[in-house]
């Protein structure tokens, strides 16, 4: 009898210690994740609010300057579209459409580069931005990844206001006078690697 409550006790404090030490374990995970959670919306929010990540908080970053050579880019033409009545139910804004051609001319295949496109004047002031997804559409025949060296043809679009002077410049204006430039921030690789672009000041 001695030897069976000698049992159950060991058992007993054996059976404690291992469901402490359990939820000791549950405790620490729990912990690690509310601290990942929070790295998380950290990264998210300073991404949000400037499109770049600095290179503290992250390693796949590239450092390029603002004259970027990894896509490289050129407006073919530009017009304006006013909206058009049968269209107005679901798209309400005139618009100038940029129709540009982008180039990869890094060595991997991309799924898609997200970035911002800029109209400046002659003099570096910015007139209007918009933001970008490069990427091809579905094409039996080529593919949807952009490979290196090989070209996507899009239209950008900007919604043009009528009451702001630098809309109405960027209208009226020629494309001899004005300049436009491509800003990639971030490029998803088709091998599932992502890259963010940050700009030297």
């Amino acid at each position: 009898m001695r030897k069976a409550l000698i049992i159950l006790s060991s058992i007993s404090i054996f059976s404690f210690s291992f469901a402490q030490s359990l939820e000791e374990r549950v405790q620490q995970l729990e912990k690690k994740v509310r601290e990942l959670e929070q790295r998380l919306n950290k990264l998210e929010n300073k991404q949000e609010k400037t499109g770049i990540i600095s290179t503290s908080e992250i390693t796949d970053v590239i450092v390029a300057s603002p004259e970027q050579k990894l896509i490289s880019y050129k407006v073919l033409s530009k017009k304006f579209k006013p909206a058009a009545l049968k269209e107005s139910l679901w798209d309400r804004n005139d618009k100038i459409i940029l129709k540009m051609e982008f180039k990869n001319n890094l060595n991997k295949e991309i799924n898609n580069i997200n970035g911002k496109v800029i109209i400046y004047d002659k003099n570096g002031k910015e007139l209007m931005s918009t933001k970008v997804n490069v990427n091809k559409a579905l094409n039996f025949f080529s593919g949807t990844t952009i490979k290196p060296g090989e070209t996507v043809k899009m239209n950008v679009e900007f919604v043009y206001d009528k009451n702001k002077s630098e809309d109405r410049k960027v209208k009226e204006a020629s494309l001899n006078d004005l300049v436009v430039k491509f800003y990639p921030l971030k490029i998803e690789f088709a091998d599932g690697t992502t890259k963010y672009i940050k700009y030297k000041r």
